[in-house]
């Protein structure tokens, strides 16, 4: 389990269990089908999604072309974090690469919550927490690693990538063309 979301959940134990109880209520198990989407363009982002199997995508387009900024895994939370904390209609699509399993935590109910007992409130905070120190490490790899190095480390976090995923929005993910992501699994494999 990721070392964040483990501290997220040892957190909420720690609750008592009258609180415990009402914020399992707002944690809500739900399948979606692959090519689902789970947010799009003009919705607010009413949730952030625990992904608890499966993989997700979240992307926009720019003109006619897609441009994939975030792909989520086992653990990851799937969120368009302006829409979400400003709670104005976003530009991007979340949608579910693979079946997916994910816990849903609506963003209405669980304030409510953290009127009634402002300890829950860390919890939020720890979301965003997760959420941006997972997004200033991506930004880093952009800033510090060059397209093969990227190719490497996506494959040493999620090996299973190259099974699900076509290669346009890994490509994408990456901000390489097809033709550098096929120059650079070949030469991969060569070596």
């Amino acid at each position: 389990m990721n070392p964040y979301i483990k501290r997220i959940k040892d957190a909420s134990n720690q609750l008592n269990p009258e609180i415990f109880a009402e914020l399992e209520e707002v944690f809500v198990d739900k399948k979606f089908s692959k090519g689902a989407y789970l947010l799009r363009p003009g919705q607010i982002c009413s949730s952030h999604l625990l992904i608890k199997e499966g993989i997700a995508r979240k992307f926009y387009f720019n003109g006619h072309k897609e441009i994939t900024t975030e792909i989520y895994f086992h653990d990851d939370v799937a969120v368009s974090l302006d829409s979400y904390i400003m709670q104005k209609p976003g530009d991007v699509f979340i949608e579910a690469l693979t079946e997916l399993e994910v816990t849903i935590i609506d963003y209405g109910r669980f304030h409510k919550l953290t009127h009634k007992y402002p300890e829950v409130m860390m919890l939020d905070k720890m979301f965003i927490e997760y959420y941006a120190v997972w997004f200033e490490q991506r930004l880093k790899e952009f800033q510090t690693m060059d397209a093969s190095q990227r190719y490497l480390s996506l494959l040493e976090k999620e090996p299973k990538i190259i099974r699900f995923l076509p290669v346009t929005i890994i490509a994408s993910f990456l901000n390489v063309s097809l033709e550098t992501l096929s120059r650079i699994r070949s030469k991969m494999t060569s070596e």
